[in-house]
Parts: structure tokens; C-alpha cells; sequence
């Protein structure tokens, strides 16, 4: 239909194409090479009427587009929520500003296009993060935070400063605290809680995610006594004293889902307030798509913002192992959902963490001739796991932090490739591959088999810098192989970043400094852990951005900034490839778009 309007050159090329939206004039592919006015393109009845989409001139800018094909761009246009043209060619319509007839340009097409001068500043695709709770994080910031906390002490005294006056009986929830960062290393107890807090129940998790900490009057209120057998896949802390068996007041691994159950749920009205305040500041640090392992009911929750218009992230959702039954029932697929809210596939977890010394591990950990850590699924169930998950069209995401939960992880996903094929069933198969989240430790003796297996490396870089001492500690030798992005790269694995929040700081940015520098946020070690493994700081940004949107199966929607793809991008005032690679901490986000709108703008003095 294009080539028979009036006054439009039918001698095009495939930059000069763009297509409308479905339903907007039949979903037609409308040419504007060689026109003169967008009002040209629609002659007669249509003539002076508003563009279809709404079209942005992005100049002067110094942009990297992460697309091999172009790879550097000074200017992009930018159609409703798509990517027109991202070159260094000149735009569609003849625009250019770097000729000397920008200005009669602008004026020309001033009522129809807005035009963003970027001032030579540096656009980037906006991030993802491959592995947030981010519902869970939301919520913690209206919680107490223990993270400052340096003995048990101090943990006690920030939890009163914080909580306050409460009522008698009221739940106190709280999180962050982490016991290897005080003097001995030493695990708290019920007893100091009970002390501060005697008419309230209370629950604190910790900064790993895989302990809590509770009192008497919590343990008391969720039926937990010292005769409570250990539920599958975690333990409930006990002590031998002259009395007896009693409880030390510390759940592990899925022993804290025996709290969570009976814990008063936060309201609606308190989800979504957090839900929204999380998701600017989520926009402030660049970040637009999130994965995010969370229970069903978040799901819920989320397609609720979706329905209400209030969702402006993509969220890959990784649904419980638990509700794998239900999930294949209702024939959710991977990627079912839009481009704001997709089934992601199903998570499922193969051990503990370093923090609680609880990942698992071929031998045991330094100086604890008697812990391996704990298998929250042995390697028979990952496999079934992720064979009924691949043949309805599912991948699976595998919590595996310890080397032996690592190499159990693989030899699953290697029998199930045997069983199903490479991706799953010729007819139902995911689209992407299957993954393991964390891999912060794998074994010299794996390396064959990551190599043939190839999964995605869905890891936190932003973790090294809390662990790079606690491997040292606990996992001696071995902790040359913790955290090898490159070695991870060299075997074939697809890496994807992000923060597991919140667990660690969701910046993007503190995590390409530990994932270029090997260092924490103070510099340390000075000459970086390990500093073979470091990235170069592409990677590193190719990691929250291309590799996130692949590991959603979404590179074909966004994760690099070229024409037909959504307009997700950030713009920051410093080029982090040109920098001193000590002062990528520091950035900070000016604007970010997506979808081609502004959702989050710096304010400046």
C-alpha cells in the first residue's frame, strides 16, 4: 500500500521501513524515504492528521548500541515505542544534525517530531537484572534493616532503635543481618531476642536469605519445639544443654518456610505503595526488565499493576518448583504473558549459601571436617524436574552456589537433553536454555561437562564483592574458582547479571566495578581477587543487558538498541568504556526510557 501513495519515493531501503502497530491501518508498512512533511505520507483524507506513533529524534549523543552491526551510533529515532534507526548513516526523512540544513530540518518537522539534544552524552540499553525477588525487595525497605549490624549486640540495639514503640503482640519482621561479618563468626540466639522483645513475636532474616532468627514467642506461635522433625530440605537449629534439648532460635534453608506460612501476610494497599516506590528507584539505577523467582501469588499480584497500568518494568517470572503441576496444567509456556509480563519458567533449588555455609560442596568446608553443606533437591529430582519442565515448553532456573550442587545441577540438565533433546520435545520445547542461578563456586572437574552443557550463568557480581573474604575463609583453594565470569565465558556459558536482591544492592553499576575490578565497594583486595577473571567493562555491560534479554528469550525485543526493537535505554553523562574503571562505581543514571518514554530523569541543581 506504501509505494501507492502519492509523493512517496517507492526506491527505498529496509531503514526507511517502519510498522505500525497491529490495527493502526491494518497493520500496513508505511515508507517515508524521500518525503518531504510525515504529513506527505498520508495524502488526501489523511492529510495534517497526528502521526500514527509518535516519533523522538535522539542527536548528538555518543550511543552504544551493543548491536555488532552498528556498534557506534551519534543519533537514533525512535517510533512510539520501537527503534526506527540507530546509525551513523543519516536518519530516515533526510535528518541529520551534524549538516548544515538541521535547523530548516527541525523546523520542518517541529510539530511532528520532538527532538532530544543528548549533548555528547553517552546512551546505553537500559539494564536488567537477572535474579531479583523484587517484590520481596520492594517490601524490605519498610522494613528493619540489620544490615549495619556487627555483632548481635548491635543487631539488637538497631532493631529497637528501628521498631520503636509497637504494639503488644504484633509481628516484628526484619532482614539483613549476617553473622559472618561479626567477631567470631558466631550464629545469634533466641535468648537475646527474648530479652528485647518479650511480648512480640519475632523474625529476621538473614542477609543471605537463608537463615532466620527468631524468639521464643515466634517459635511458640508457629508450633515449633524441640521435638519438631526437620522439614525436606532444611533443619531447625537445636542445642544440647543440662536441661535438655532446647532450640537455638535459627531456622535453615526450608525450615523458614514453616514461619513463612504462618506469618500475617502484608496488606494490598502496602504491596502496592512498596511495588511502586521500588520500581522508580529501580528506573533511577537504569533497570527495566527484571527475572524474578517469587511464589504464585506475586504473580497475581503483579498481573494486577499489569491490569491497573501501573507496571512499566518487563518481568520474566520464575515460577515455585512447588506449582509445577499447575503450571503445566494451565499450559503456561515460556514466554505466555506480553512484553511487560511473560512466564520466564520454573526455579528451583539444589542447595543453601555461602553466607550460611550451607551451598553444597564436593568436600567439606575449611576447618568443618563434618559439613558439606546441605541438598535442598538431590540430583534425581532436578532431573525430573527439568524434563517435565522442558517438555511443556519450560526451562528451568536452578539455585546451585556450592560446587557439588553445581556439578549435580549439570549432570541433570545433561540427562535430560539425553531424554527430551538439547532444548526439550521438537514440539513444546523452551526457547531459551535452562540456567543456574548463582554459580558462584564449580569444580576443575565440571569443566567438561559446562562446556557441552553450556547453561546460562545467571550470576550476582555485586555478590563478590560481601564474599570474596567468606570463600576465602570457608572455601580455601577452591575459591579460585568462585565467581570466574571469564572462565564461565571461555566454557561456553551465556552470562546473565544481576543482583539477587535483596540480598545485595540492586546497582548495576557496583556490579560491573566487581565484575571488571574484582574488588569491593572499598577497593579491596588492591590488585583484585583473582584479577585473571576479569571483564572488560563491554562485557561486563553486555551481561545486564544482552545477556539478560537472552536468557529471557526476549533478544529479539530489547538488549541492544537497533531498528525494531523497544527503546529501552539509559543515558549517563561519562562513556564507562573510556574511564578509569575505579570510578564505575560511582556512575549514576541521568534519564531512562522505555518503550520510548522517559520514566525516570535526574534532578538537577
Amino acid at each position: 500500500m506504501a509505494d501507492r501513495q502519492k509523493g512517496v519515493n517507492t526506491e527505498i531501503s529496509s531503514a526507511d521501513f517502519f510498522f505500525l502497530r497491529p490495527g493502526a491501518y491494518g497493520g500496513i508498512c508505511v515508507c517515508m524515504s524521500g518525503a518531504q512533511s510525515i504529513r506527505h505520507v498520508f495524502p488526501g483524507e489523511d492529510a495534517g492528521r497526528p502521526t500514527v506513533l509518535p516519533l523522538k529524534y535522539f542527536y548528538n549523543a555518543n550511543i552504544r548500541t551493543f548491536n555488532a552491526a552498528h556498534p557506534l551510533a551519534p543519533h537514533m529515532l525512535v517510533a512510539g515505542e520501537r527503534i526506527w534507526f540507530c546509525s551513523d548513516q543519516r536518519a530516515p526523512l533526510g535528518i541529520d544534525f551534524r549538516e548544515s540544513g538541521f535547523s530548516h530540518q527541525r523546523k520542518l518537522f517541529e510539530h511532528e517530531i520532538e527532538f532530544i539534544d543528548l549533548q555528547g552524552r553517552t546512551v546505553l540499553p537500559s539494564f536488567g537484572d537477572a535474579h531479583i525477588h523484587f517484590l520481596w525487595w520492594a517490601l524490605n525497605a519498610s522494613r528493619p534493616d540489620l544490615t549495619e549490624a556487627r555483632s548481635e549486640d548491635d543487631a539488637i540495639r538497631l532493631l529497637l532503635a528501628q521498631v520503636g514503640s509497637i504494639p503488644r503482640g504484633e509481628w516484628i519482621v526484619g532482614h539483613g543481618w549476617s553473622h559472618n561479618s561479626w567477631p567470631g563468626g558466631k550464629l545469634p540466639s533466641r535468648a537475646s531476642l527474648d530479652k528485647a522483645f518479650p511480648h512480640n513475636p519475632v523474625y529476621l532474616v538473614s542477609k543471605c536469605g537463608h537463615l532466620a532468627w527468631l524468639n521464643s514467642l515466634a517459635l511458640s506461635i508457629v508450633g515449633i519445639t524441640p521435638d519438631t522433625p526437620d522439614p525436606a530440605g532444611g533443619e531447625i537449629c537445636r542445642e544440647k544443654k543440662e536441661t535438655g534439648i532446647e532450640l537455638t532460635g535459627i531456622l535453615k534453608e526450608d525450615a523458614v518456610l514453616l514461619v513463612e506460612e504462618v506469618i500475617p501476610r502484608p496488606s494490598p494497599s502496602l504491596c502496592r505503595n512498596a511495588f511502586l516506590k521500588a520500581q522508580l528507584l529501580a528506573h533511577s539505577m537504569g533497570i527495566t526488565c527484571v527475572h524474578t523467582p517469587e511464589e504464585m501469588s506475586t504473580w497475581e499480584f503483579y498481573s494486577q499493576m499489569r491490569a491497573l497500568g501501573l507496571l512499566r518494568l518487563r518481568i520474566a517470572f520464575l515460577f515455585p518448583a512447588a506449582n509445577l503441576d499447575d503450571i503445566i496444567r494451565m499450559r503456561l509456556r515460556h514466554g505466555v504473558g506480553d512484553n511487560l509480563l511473560f512466564v520466564g519458567g520454573i526455579k528451583v533449588f539444589a542447595d543453601g549459601s555461602l553466607g550460611a555455609r550451607t551451598a553444597l560442596l564436593y568436600q567439606p568446608y575449611e576447618n568443618e571436617p563434618d559439613n558439606f553443606g546441605s541438598c535442598v533437591r538431590e540430583e534425581k529430582e532436578i532431573e525430573e524436574i527439568t524434563i517435565r519442565s522442558n517438555r511443556a515448553g519450560l526451562p528451568v532456573a536452578v539455585h546451585a552456589i556450592g560446587d557439588r550442587a553445581v556439578g549435580d545441577v549439570l549432570r541433570a540438565f545433561e540427562s535430560a537433553a539425553k531424554e527430551v533433546g538439547c532444548c526439550g520435545a521438537s514440539d513444546t520445547r523452551p526457547l531459551v536454555r535452562n540456567r543456574i542461578e548463582h554459580m558462584q563456586l564449580f569444580a576443575p572437574v565440571d569443566k567438561d561437562l559446562i562446556r557441552e552443557i553450556r547453561p546460562v550463568a545467571s550470576v550476582q557480581p555485586v555478590h563478590l564483592c560481601a564474599d570474596w573474604k567468606p570463600a576465602m575463609q570457608y572455601w580455601g583453594k577452591r575459591a579460585r574458582y568462585a565467581y570466574a565470569f571469564r572462565k564461565l565465558l571461555e566454557l561456553g556459558c551465556s552470562l546473565a547479571f544481576g543482583s539477587d536482591g535483596p540480598v545485595e544492592p540492586i546497582n548495576p553499576w557496583w556490579g560491573i566495578h566487581a565484575a571488571v575490578n574484582r574488588q569491593d565497594l572499598e577497593g579491596e583486595p588492591p590488585k583484585g581477587w583473582y584479577p585473571e577473571e576479569r571483564l572488560d567493562v563491554e562485557q561486563a555491560i553486555g551481561a545486564y543487558t544482552v545477556g539478560v534479554a537472552q536468557a529471557a528469550g526476549k533478544q529479539n525485543c530489547w538488549g541492544t538498541l537497533q531498528p525494531g526493537k523497544y527503546a529501552d535505554f539509559i543515558v549517563v553523562d561519562e562513556d564507562p568504556c573510556l574511564i578509569d574503571s575505579e570510578n564505575i562505581r560511582n556512575l549514576s543514571v541521568a534519564q531512562t526510557y522505555m518503550g520510548g518514554e522517559c520514566v525516570f530523569k535526574k534532578k538537577t541543581s
